[in-house]
This record gives structure tokens, sequence and C-alpha cells, in this order.
């Protein structure tokens, strides 16, 4: 049976597949398991040196699959122009370890676009618990950004993400993940063994090829 992926998880899950995001301090890595690591907007007010020297450390681990989450949150955090420096410490450093980025994405879209534009990044892009509405996630998958849905979701964005840009996450939900992913089967019309072999198969590539 295909395990099941889910890219980002705050739960020490024991889902062998799946990946736990955590700051750079909290990284205590479990035989076993993978993890992105990346400081999150919320925690951007008092970023010092020794935080950044910690995050550059940690990433190149080799149970960190991928950088992040970190992104822009225009409603929490340090300024606009402080989360975007932090950012860009993430995006150097995805670039440097050839691992994705996991990006926490609230009313900054344009800017997460203006920034993919400026650095012409390699490694993939994705958008973690995506909720938006359909006509912003199709600005974002036009451009090469992907898209990972948890509990919450809005169903027409689902039907309109293609397939192999398509991601499944828990994030901080209860609710099974097998749950979420036959629901994103339901509204997208598909066998849920469709979407499970689809992202297991990428993730095997993007995340674990190196295992």
């Amino acid at each position: 049976m295909t395990q099941l992926i889910d890219i980002h998880t705050h739960h020490n899950t024991e889902n062998a597949d799946a990946i736990i995001s955590v700051e750079p301090a909290s990284f205590d890595a479990i035989p076993g398991k993978y993890y992105s690591v990346g400081i999150h907007p919320w925690n951007s007010l008092n970023i010092t040196s020794a935080d950044l020297d910690t995050l550059q450390k940690v990433c190149r681990h080799t149970q960190v699959v991928a950088i992040g989450e970190t992104g822009v949150d225009l409603l929490r955090g340090a300024s606009k122009e402080k989360q975007i420096d932090l950012l860009a410490q993430h995006i150097k450093l995805s670039e440097t370890l050839h691992k994705p980025l996991i990006l926490h994405v609230v009313k900054s879209t344009d800017t997460i676009l203006s920034l993919y534009k400026q650095y012409k990044p390699t490694q993939k892009w994705i958008i973690h618990g995506y909720r938006g509405n359909e006509k912003t996630a199709l600005q974002l998958i036009e451009k090469g950004i992907e898209l990972s849905f948890g509990e919450k979701f809005n169903p027409q964005a689902v039907i309109s993400t293609p397939l192999d840009q398509l991601w499944i996450e828990s994030d901080e939900s209860t609710t099974p993940i097998e749950t979420i992913y036959n629901n994103i089967a339901t509204v997208k019309n598909i066998d849920s063994h469709i979407l499970k072999n689809s992202i297991y198969n990428r993730a095997q590539k993007l995340f674990f090829s190196a295992y």
C-alpha cells in the first residue's frame, strides 16, 4: 500500500513519511524521521545573528529535507521589510542546499510572486496550507509555485490546481491525513489512489531522493 505523504505537520507523528516542521532551536532529530526547518514569520521580531547561524547549521542535517516554514505574514510578526530580509536568508539556503522551500503566506501573495521573479529559484517553492481563492491559485501555479492543501481549503482552488503541482498536509490539524486525502480526492473527482500515488512518487524525487 502506498504510504500517505504528509509534507507539513507540526505533530511528532508516527507517519514515517511525514515531514515535521520545526524551528531551528527546537530541532532534535529522531532517527528515521524527516524534517523541514525554518524561522516562522511569527517569530521574526527578535532574530539574532546566532539564530541565523543555527538555521544555517541545522538545515544541513541529512534528515532535514526542506527549508521552512518561512515566509511573509502581514498580520503578525516583524515589519514586512524584516520578514522579507529573513525570507531571503531562507531562499539562499534553499538554493545552496538544493532543498525545497515551504512557505507561510498571509496577505502577501504579490510579495511572494515578486520575490520569485527576483530570485528565479531552481528549487521548488510550496505554499503550505493554501486557503486562497481560485484566481490567486492560478496566478501562483502559472509562475511555478506549488500549493499544499490541508483540512480547510477552497474547493475551486483545489479543482484548478494540476495534480502535479498539488500537495497534502495536516499542519496543526488532528484530522487523520487519510481523511484529508479522501476529501481532496472527492473534490477533484479522482480516485484517492491516483492522488496518493501522484504525491508519493513526486515526494520520493523531491524530498527523499537521497535516502
